[in-house]
């Protein structure tokens, strides 16, 4: 890993310090010294600057500036958040570095109405009340980065750890509720994530960051860059990360009234090791007009202890690459005209070493192979009719080559044997969306006061897919400005989720294993939104909202029953869910904070084979949420502390394991995992100068601080603990 830093010997030093330590006596004594250093600081080594430019910007944003945050996802236009017709959180590059996060799940996970949970292979997001169960790593939104969809072709899933994209790279998450498949497609079902990445004439400091430290008592360790600059019209962006993590040492819960798993059953080598790069180059002139490449590779690489087809059988290795090359060109017209196009390339497959053993004979295996290459190409004109109202049309077409994924069974000799199960599809997943977008100032056009406060948008869409059902979605926001303090929205549209190749096609891992299903059709939502926000003084500002949302042939995972021996996905369900959210920022002198609420009550409509129509709670995600954490610096002693909470409500069981618990009564009768308060800590340096005289900064990054028991729901026979109290030091030294 030293290749990154050759330039640099004393942090190659360090870090070959850090990735060899073995001993958690030392790492803790190096995080011992460092806590002196941070909470101690001596005048050799601080520079006597008080205060560098990047923190105190980052203490002097106002209220105002954080409301009108320009954000582009909403509309695909630049808008404030109190204009965007849209529920809209947007995490900053300063809060995901004072916070500490790692990945975007962790920076989702501290936003009001997003859930994260993990099998420690990868997390799974559930939005507003609805999860996508087993074997759903994330699918149930759209994510991006800068407008481009980082999804596993063959499944659909996004993988949101730290092998997505370099954490350095990102300039700020924009999270958008709802839906958007008006004017994104297919899967920006209930949400849309786009990450926007830093520009490298825009990077304050070129930097390279590595971390040494404990996760459940055993050594974690990483390194990532981030290298950007201007030449000219020309600037670039190069950003890498590497880590190491090992869960090893957790025991899977036993399902109540069960006693499958003793103290003995531990998970071995449990490894992650993601690797992500992302690469940019922009040119920009005014005759030519904005050009730009970008490149993102993800290596997702987990061993899988808490896998639902083999648990412990300590053999289960998941191994991918997921890749895109993509150009973009925009260009004003004339003065009322934007054309914006984009050509992509994206590939995804699984490695050679990777296994899936479903027990814990060694001697055979189950191999999987599938291969994707996609092909996406869009455009869209932008028509401004004046600054009040504008009308976007666009369009895209996506082709999806697939090899369909197939499990064989490995026996002697390498021997290889198709699995049985699944159905031969068409080669070609190929996609048609047009849409048409309106955004309009009423009051442009009539002389009545009232109107000129009030934004109308307007879309509509038509997908035209070779493999599913063309869809029509469309979408009606009104955004009023109340006064120049508050804004009101309401917000009503529709969005549909399309079954992935791998539900359509895909045959079994094992005996009694999912299959395929040919007949699936897209899942299709509608939802309903009210949203108020505002700046209620100087100091705090608040966005809170309510949405009802009816999901109608969801996707379920029928468990086997009469003459059906395999677990068979089917647009068998209609799912009901209502709720409320609430976010409050507070500033105040070198102090801020935020607090989130989130309530929601969802019901699933299904039929049984045994009873028929029923109407119960749908599992895995809490009834209650509260989200919250603070960031205090103090100038005199170069340091700053940010502190965060969350509670987590009971959550029902999964339907897999109800199945365990209840055989015969599973559907109506479930048990429920506890609540549970967990606590983090993160303390970082300001104004540190270790090696030259730019700045290091040291902190040190404590999860689940009060060492709380947990469990996420699981698919098996279990449910999965939650990480104990961890330590994480790390050292960004800038160049």
């Amino acid at each position: 890993m030293c290749f990154f830093v050759l330039h640099n010997k004393s942090i190659c030093f360090y870090l070959s310090i850090v990735s060899g330590m073995k001993s958690i006596r030392k790492i803790i004594f190096l995080i011992y010294w460092v806590i002196i250093l941070i909470l101690f600081p001596s005048q050799i080594l601080f520079s006597q600057e008080k205060d560098t430019l990047d923190a105190q910007m980052l203490f002097n944003l106002s209220l105002d500036d954080l409301m009108n945050i320009e954000i582009e996802s909403s509309v695909k236009q630049k808008q404030s958040i109190t204009e965007a017709p849209s529920v809209v959180t947007v995490i900053t590059a300063k809060q995901i570095k004072e916070r500490g996060y790692f990945s975007v799940a962790e920076a989702l996970n501290s936003t009001a109405g997003f859930d994260v949970i993990t099998d420690y292979f990868q997390p799974n997001l559930g939005i507003r009340g609805i999860n996508g169960g087993m074997r759903s790593w994330s699918r149930l939104a759209k994510v991006m980065i800068d407008g481009q969809s980082i999804s596993f072709r063959s499944s659909s899933d996004n993988y949101l750890d730290p092998s997505l994209i370099p954490i350095e790279a990102i300039e700020k998450i924009e999270i958008v509720r709802g839906p958007n498949s008006a004017i994104y497609g297919k899967n920006a079902f209930l949400g849309v994530i786009n990450i926007i990445t830093k520009n490298g004439s825009t990077l304050s400091d070129n930097s390279i960051t590595h971390f040494g430290g404990v996760y459940q008592k055993e050594a974690a360790y990483g390194i990532s860059t981030v290298f950007g600059g201007s030449q000219n019209d020309f600037d670039f962006l190069f950003a890498s990360s590497f880590s190491q993590f090992n869960f090893s040492g957790l025991s899977p819960h036993n399902i109540p009234g069960s006693d499958i798993y003793d103290n003995n059953s531990l998970t071995e080598q449990n490894e992650s090791v993601p690797f992500s790069v992302y690469a940019k180059l922009h040119y920009e002139s005014e005759k030519i007009g904005e050009i730009s490449f970008d490149l993102s590779h993800q290596n997702i690489n987990h061993k899988h202890e808490f896998a639902d087809w083999g648990a412990l059988t300590h053999h289960n290795r998941i191994n991918l690459i997921n890749t895109f090359e993509r150009l973009r060109y925009t260009k004003d017209l004339f003065t009322d005209f934007k054309v914006n196009v984009s050509l992509a390339h994206s590939h995804s497959n699984p490695l050679d070493n990777e296994i899936l053993d479903t027990d814990g004979d060694h001697s055979t295996w189950i191999k999987r192979e599938l291969n994707t290459t996609s092909y996406d190409i869009s455009g869209d004109l932008l028509y401004l009719v004046n600054e009040d109202n504008n009308f976007t049309l666009g369009i895209d077409y996506t082709a999806d080559l697939h090899e369909y994924q197939k499990f064989y069974t490995i026996i002697e000799n390498n021997n290889e044997i198709l699995n049985p199960g699944g159905s031969e599809g068409p080669e070609n997943f190929n996609n048609l969306g047009v849409f048409l977008q309106m955004i309009i100032n009423p009051g442009t056009f009539f002389t009545i006061d009232f109107l000129k406060k009030l934004t109308i948008t307007a879309g509509y869409r038509f997908d035209f897919h070779s493999i599913y059902e063309d869809v029509l979605t469309y979408r009606l926001a009104a955004v009023y400005a109340l006064n120049n303090s508050y804004s009101s929205k309401l917000m009503y549209g529709t969005s549909f989720n399309a079954p992935s190749p791998a539900q359509l096609y895909t045959n079994a891992m094992f005996t009694g294993d999912i299959i395929g299903n040919p007949d699936l059709k897209p899942e299709k939502a509608k939802t309903l939104e009210w949203a108020l926000l505002g700046r209620i003084s100087e100091h705090l500002n608040f966005n809170t909202n309510i949405f009802y949302t009816i999901i109608e042939d969801k996707i379920e995972y029928l468990l086997p029953f009469g003459e059906i021996s395999n677990i068979t996905a089917a647009n068998i369900s209609k799912v009901y869910s209502a709720g409320f959210e609430a976010e409050i920022n507070v500033l105040f002198s070198n102090s801020t904070s935020y607090v989130n609420y989130s309530y929601q009550k969802s019901l699933n409509e299904r039929y049984n084979p045994m009873l028929g129509d029923i109407r119960v709670k749908t599992n895995i995600y809490p009834q209650h949420m509260l989200k919250f954490g603070e960031t205090y610096k103090f100038p005199k002693l170069h340091f700053r502390v940010h502190l965060d909470g969350k509670f987590i409500g009971s959550r029902k069981a999964s339907e897999q394991n109800s199945y365990v618990y209840d055989p015969i009564n599973y559907a109506i009768n479930s048990y429920y995992l506890d609540p549970y308060f967990i606590v983090g800590l993160n303390i970082e340096s300001t104004d540190l100068k270790l090696f030259t005289e730019k700045e290091s900064i040291l902190s040190l990054k404590v999860e689940n601080l009060f060492n709380t028991d947990y469990y996420f729901p699981g698919f098996s026979d279990f449910d999965i603990p939650g990480i104990g109290r961890s330590l994480i030091l790390k050292l960004t030294q800038t160049l």
